[in-house]
């Protein structure tokens, strides 16, 4: 059945983009980065420290790309909100999108959306976004700027959310269902 993976930077829109594709073909949602929220706050950590935290024990990006792949392999009809979703399920999805915008506008959407200032969540998500970067290169010799293995490429400044949902229900169309219109 169905797999699509969802990833893309924070604050791009990927995760809003995801649960509405999910929604509107009353697909399962899994999200890798509440999962990694979830972890951080049962330890009374911010994502910055757990990022951090995660450098030392690479076993909490193993458990968490682990626990997205099992439920991709073991589930149907499926959508997968993950940073690393696109690469670690590269083998099995169906169809691999990739949800970006300028990084000044995701900076702001995010001190919008956690009501932090903008200046330190531009250091917190250049800190996070550096360490992830670091690690998933350590762990899975992934360069996540490399964008070559997805099947749709979404700047979310050009297209609101709803737009973001609509191509990618026409490309699940297309693609997944072979519908030719």
């Amino acid at each position: 059945m169905p797999i699509i993976a969802v990833s893309g930077p924070h604050g791009s829109g990927k995760s809003t983009a995801a649960h509405k594709v999910a929604k509107v073909l009353g697909y399962e949602y899994v999200s890798a980065g509440k999962l990694f929220r979830e972890m951080a706050s049962k330890e009374g950590l911010n994502l910055e420290e757990y990022s951090k935290k995660a450098e030392e024990k690479e076993e909490i990006d193993r458990y968490i790309d682990d626990r997205t792949l099992e439920i991709a392999k073991n589930s149907d009809n499926v959508v997968i909100d993950a940073q690393l979703g696109g690469w670690m399920l590269k083998d099995i999805a169906d169809l691999i999108v990739y949800v970006t915008a300028p990084f000044e506008t995701r900076v702001e959407r995010i001190a919008k959306r956690d009501n932090k200032s903008i200046e330190e969540i531009r250091v917190e998500t250049i800190t996070r976004e550096e360490s992830e970067k670091n690690r998933y290169k350590a762990l899975y010799n992934i360069d996540v700027s490399d964008l070559s293995i997805y099947d749709i490429i979404i700047n979310s400044l050009k297209f609101n959310a709803s737009d973001c949902v609509q191509i990618i229900i026409e490309a699940y169309n297309k693609y997944i269902k072979g519908d030719k219109k």
